[in-house]
């Protein structure tokens, strides 16, 4: 197996409770594996993180799947973490479920309208709400009109 240069980084919306031991049995545990930068920010009810090192990709999902506990356990709210190994990008998506449900949700849709502007068209996007509201029948939320 390669070892890689790996980077994990981003902020991600916690309770206002969050004990400072929670934070570093995450450190405990990775600390082995890498480079565990953790900052509690209490204002702002954020912590700030970024993991780094030369490692197996083995490595490297034990330590998302560990930060991916801890925002279950601690966070808000869903957060899109910046990933990096041998320098190929990608997101993880870490949260409460149903946020990070969403979150894939929404990067499906994005990933769609990418593959449609990169073909050349112009479209029309018309946003309307899901329930089909009676009093807003056939009012959109949102048109968007765009040429690529």
């Amino acid at each position: 197996m390669d070892k890689g240069t790996y980077v994990l980084s981003g902020s991600l919306p916690v309770h206002d409770d969050l004990e400072a031991e929670q934070i570093q049995r995450v450190r405990q545990h990775l600390g082995g594996i890498a480079t565990v930068y953790l900052a509690h920010d209490q204002t702002a009810h954020a912590v700030s993180l970024h993991i780094s090192g030369t490692l197996l990709r083995d490595d490297a999902r034990i330590i998302e799947k560990r930060i991916e506990k801890f925002a279950e356990e601690n966070g808000t709210a869903g957060a899109i973490l910046l990933t990096e190994w041998n320098g190929l990008s990608d997101w993880l998506m870490v949260g409460l479920n149903w946020h990070v449900q969403c979150l894939l949700k929404l990067d499906a849709v994005q990933e769609q309208f990418a593959r449609l502007a990169e073909r050349d068209l112009e479209f029309l996007v018309r946003l309307e709400p899901a329930s089909g509201n009676a009093a807003r029948e056939g009012q959109p939320l949102m048109c968007v009109s765009l040429a690529t």
